[in-house]
């Protein structure tokens, strides 16, 4: 009995099955023929279209993704909780003010945590004992090392927003050149004079966007870079309060009487005198 109602269970799902296949394929088959639309109208636009043009196109088309790439790169490591995490900053410096980290305890602390915030730390730990200003030289130093780890690759957007207006006016010159050669004497037409005025268009829009994502990207590096600035600090100035400073000692003179020779700085006074 068992294997009958498997087998009604199994003919009463194959139909189901075999429409959602047709489906599925008949779905592919539409988004197969859209890319060949695409590819052949980008054929023959490529085939249509003067090598100048197509230069200054392929650079605006490769500004797009370029740009993008950098962003959602830059975006993900720039998350103040991968940079300056809450957990660890708080919980480190609690411990090290409270007195409950020694120099190990607070090596092995910043190295279960990596995070650049663990690493500027780690800068003045290592030097537990040490004197401050070398504590405070070891954490500039990675401090600066840090923020430019943090700087990486944001400079590409910097250099999107010059190129890409110079790519568009590129390309609506080679247009301009394209159009009244082919029109000879005869007026130029707006459509003809819209079509050269595309690249610019787009040229500008890509620069105003990098632009934008490009102080953006700076805005964050600066607070996440003042973050790191005082961590370091606090790091600094708890580890200083852990070593104890030494008195300083001064060579013994003999006491020497102002005006006196130096045969008489010499003579100890006679008490019964």
């Amino acid at each position: 009995m068992t294997s009958g109602l498997l087998c009604i269970g199994l003919l009463a799902f194959a139909p189901t099955a075999r429409a959602e296949d047709a489906a599925e394929d008949g779905k592919s088959i539409v988004i197969q023929r859209r890319i060949a639309r695409v590819v052949s109208e980008v054929l023959i636009w490529y085939e249509q279209t003067p090598a100048g043009e197509r230069i200054a196109w392929g650079g605006l088309a490769a500004c797009i993704p370029l740009g993008l790439c950098v962003v959602a790169e830059r975006s993900f490591r720039l998350r103040r909780r991968s940079v300056v995490p809450n957990d660890f900053t708080a919980r480190f410096l609690d411990r090290l003010h409270e007195g409950k980290l020694d120099g190990g305890k607070a090596l092995d602390y910043c190295e279960m945590n990596p995070s650049p915030a663990a690493r500027v730390a780690l800068a003045a730990v290592r030097r537990w004992g040490r004197p401050a200003i070398e504590l405070e030289r070891a954490v500039a130093l990675a401090h600066r090392w840090e923020s430019e780890r943090l700087r990486s690759n944001v400079g590409t957007l910097r250099r999107i927003t010059i190129l890409a207006p110079l790519l568009g006016l590129l390309g609506t010159l080679l247009t301009f050149d394209r159009i009244m050669t082919e029109a000879g004497a005869s007026p130029l037409s707006w459509p003809a004079l819209a079509e050269a005025l595309r690249p610019s268009i787009l040229g500008v829009g890509i620069a105003t966007a990098a632009l934008v994502a490009y102080d953006l990207m700076m805005v964050r590096i600066e607070r996440l870079g003042g973050a790191l600035d005082r961590l370091g600090a606090e790091t600094v100035d708890a580890v200083a309060m852990t070593t104890p400073v030494s008195a300083p000692t001064f060579p013994s003179t003999p006491h020497v009487r102002i005006g006196a020779g130096p045969s008489e700085s010499r003579r100890v006074p006679n008490s019964g005198s």
